[in-house]
């Protein structure tokens, strides 16, 4: 195998991994706050996607930008959820919050079906034939700029939660709810924002996903099984775990290609959570 393919693959995986890593930060960033498994999370990601599409068609709003614009109503459609269903079920049974997020998710999907159609669309911005040469492989600029996105995500959550108030709130929060509560924060509110944040930032996820992958309702599905796969490769409950989960995968993916199927280097995926699992159930960057 020629060096420069297998280099030029490791290049694309990352910038796919990009995508892959913003929806598995919002995944991890909720089940570390509040220790629930959102089976929504890919529904809210389409969501993102589907709002950066008809600001697109509609107004001619750059992607990238109509992708930033869809934390806002994502986020607040997440607080609304937090607060009507997730905040009930929080110390209810695992099967019981497992039945809650996946109604949500037939919900916003079917929802979506019923108000849009079934119809797949595709996002066709000037990006798509734009490429940037490094001289061993070109890179479309549509995924650098995914992945420049999802790494200035990643610096501004990590700024969030390390040099604001609230940062430390939701960490204290993470750590023992009941201690917080004791300290005067006031967990709820905690919770309706990481929940938020979560959500939103897979919507952003979402919006930029349309650069490169149709759009439909059953979308998340797949980016949710992703990011599942990714939050427990980085460890249930790391934000920065998760993030490298996401690219990890995402070059899996693209290098595996070169060697077997393209259709199967998803199997690729699920093989790393099975060795993980089986290894490592802490995963790479968790404790134990």
């Amino acid at each position: 195998m020629d060096p420069g393919s297998i280099a030029s693959a490791v290049i694309d995986g990352i910038m796919i991994g990009g995508a892959y890593a913003l929806v598995a930060m919002g995944l991890a960033l909720i089940w570390g706050v509040m220790e629930i498994i959102n089976f929504a999370h890919g529904d809210f990601m389409m969501l993102g996607a589907l709002f950066t599409y008809f600001l697109f068609i509609s107004i001619g709003l750059d992607p990238v930008v109509g992708s930033i614009l869809a934390f806002a109503p994502i986020f607040l459609l997440g607080v609304l959820v937090q607060r009507s269903v997730i905040n009930r079920i929080l110390d209810a049974p695992l099967l019981t919050q497992i039945a809650a997020t996946f109604a949500i998710l037939m919900i916003i999907r079917y929802g979506v079906q019923a108000a849009f159609g079934p119809y797949t669309r595709r996002l066709v911005s000037g990006y798509m034939d734009k490429y940037i040469d490094l001289g061993f492989t070109i890179i479309p600029l549509s995924k650098l700029l995914i992945f420049i996105s999802s790494l200035i995500v990643l610096l501004i959550l990590y700024i969030l939660l390390h040099r604001t108030d609230l940062g430390i709130a939701i960490r204290a929060t993470s750590q023992d709810r009941r201690v917080a509560q004791l300290m005067g924060i006031n967990v709820s509110r905690i919770y309706d924002i990481a929940f938020g944040i979560g959500v939103g930032v897979a919507a952003i996820g979402g919006g930029l996903a349309t650069l490169f992958y149709p759009i439909f309702p059953e979308m998340g599905g797949f980016f949710a099984l992703i990011a599942f796969i990714a939050v427990v490769l980085g460890g249930f409950g790391n934000v920065y775990g998760a993030y490298a989960g996401g690219i990890i995968i995402g070059v899996a993916e693209s290098v595996s290609a070169l060697f077997i199927e393209p259709a199967l280097k998803d199997v690729v995926a699920f093989l790393i959570f099975l060795m993980i699992i089986l290894v490592k159930p802490t995963g790479l960057f968790g404790k134990g």
